[in-house]
């Protein structure tokens, strides 16, 4: 029945002259009937359907990601157009490139690699119990440090089991996420419910580098790590939030041993998923706040390489560029970001930005970036503050500057400021760039 719809859709009308398409799709179905679905990867497609080696660059791979996108474009209007009666539809989850099949009226059809399996009055209500505890932390963690104005920036989904369970939620036009669900809480719920909750906290995580924020974020990480022990995102969420508090401490044995544990979870990460971009960009984070800036370039390329559209990855590589001294590369990755951030995605993008045109002398520029940022809701830090006190006093706006250190003594008083500055750069003439800056508004150590 599956081969038949298949054929069906290779030759209608809407996938005439798409011959990658066509073989795209014919292949990733014939390996989810043979039982191999679970195993389709964009460097399996890359071998298997275009016959090129993915060590030769991301292009190969990439091409596949827009491939995808064709494919599903195709598929939709099929299903609009010759294929309107069609019983049997050959759908995709957003993030997999492996198949599903439904009846139209909305009846799962089971594959060899992912059974349907009704969920269990007991299996909903602990789906609940968790759902209503996620909820619960980020309403308490809003309640109490609402004046930081929290968004939501999801990571993307990957390929494999995580990217499923991760893009499982019901929506309106996603006729399969019902059945989709079910499977999952048959195969294991405990870890649909923690790659939830560790997505929650991940768009969280920077919002503030206020330590009281990020000891609330990673405490639902280890949460995360309660639920399942073995899902690779509590550990690589938990490393980035220890990492993230240990550079707001003074230099000693505490930050020592933050970075020391955060480390040992970035590794825990990457023995789990080595094949994930969060792994790979949490590894980075750390590497980035032990100071050993040639390990952070090379987890955070590895990171962007593996998945480009992880949002995640792509702002976490701009800072760890500022933080190097790439300015310029900081600007180009902040912008692949900015290309594919959607509505409601919170992430201090243009503050990334305008840190670096900061650096590279354009303080216009950088002044009207950090205002666009904050008329849109973007998260605010110290740091960001910081660089605009640096930038009014740069443009001679005394007054502006003067206001924005008192602002900043309100929000975060005794934050030390200089200290992470000189923490954060790899170049201490960077740091002392802004350090001056700040010294010629008012501020003092």
């Amino acid at each position: 029945m599956a081969m038949a719809a298949l054929r069906e859709i290779l030759e209608s009308p809407e996938f005439t002259g798409a011959g990658r398409v066509q073989a795209f799709l014919e292949y990733v179905v014939q390996e989810s009937l043979e039982g191999r679905g679970d195993r389709i990867r964009g460097k399996t497609i890359v071998e298997d359907v275009y016959g090129r080696s993915p060590l030769k660059g991301r292009d190969p791979v990439a091409v596949v990601r827009v491939d995808a996108g064709r494919l599903r474009r195709r598929l939709k209007k099929y299903y609009e157009g010759s294929g309107a009666k069609t019983e049997l539809q050959i759908s995709f989850q957003s993030g997999s490139y492996e198949p599903r099949f439904s009846l139209r009226q909305e009846t799962a059809l089971p594959t060899k690699s992912q059974p349907e399996v009704a969920v269990t009055h007991i299996e909903a209500k602990r789906w609940v119990s968790v759902g209503l505890l996620a909820s619960l932390a980020v309403a308490v963690i809003a309640a109490t440090l609402f004046w930081w104005q929290p968004g939501f920036q999801m990571g993307s989904p990957g390929e494999g089991f995580e990217a499923e369970i991760e893009a499982a939620a019901p929506s309106p036009d996603n006729d399969t996420a019902r059945a989709v669900r079910n499977a999952l809480f048959s195969n294991s719920p405990a870890r649909l419910q923690a790659s939830n909750l560790a997505n929650v906290a991940r768009s969280l995580q920077f919002q503030s580098l206020e330590p009281k924020w990020q000891d609330a974020v990673l405490l639902m990480f280890e949460l995360v790590i309660e639920m399942d022990g073995n899902y690779f995102g509590g550990y690589a969420g938990a490393a980035e939030s220890k990492a993230l508090i240990a550079v707001t401490h003074a230099p000693g044995r505490d930050r020592d041993r933050l970075l020391q544990e955060a480390e040992d979870l970035a590794s825990r990460a990457l023995e789990l998923r080595i094949d994930r971009s969060w792994s790979h960009s949490a590894a980075a984070l750390v590497a980035q706040m032990k100071r050993d800036f040639k390990s952070a370039r090379q987890q955070s390329e590895r990171a962007t390489s593996l998945d480009p559209s992880d949002l995640h990855a792509l702002n976490i590589d701009a800072l760890i560029s500022l933080f190097g001294g790439d300015f310029e590369k900081a600007t180009e990755m902040a912008g692949r970001a900015a290309e594919i951030m959607a509505p409601g995605d919170n992430f201090p993008n243009k503050s990334i930005r305008a840190s670096a045109e900061f650096h590279l002398g354009n303080f216009a520029e950088a002044l009207g970036l950090i205002n666009e940022s904050i008329l849109e809701g973007d998260p605010i830090s110290p740091i960001s503050l910081g660089y605009l006190i640096a930038i009014h006093t740069r443009l001679g706006d005394a007054n502006s500057a003067e206001e924005m250190l008192n602002l900043l003594n309100a929000a975060w008083p005794g934050f030390p400021i200089g200290a992470l500055f000189r923490a954060l750069y790899r170049d201490p003439e960077h740091a002392d760039e802004i350090i001056a800056s700040l010294r010629e508004a008012g501020w003092s150590e």
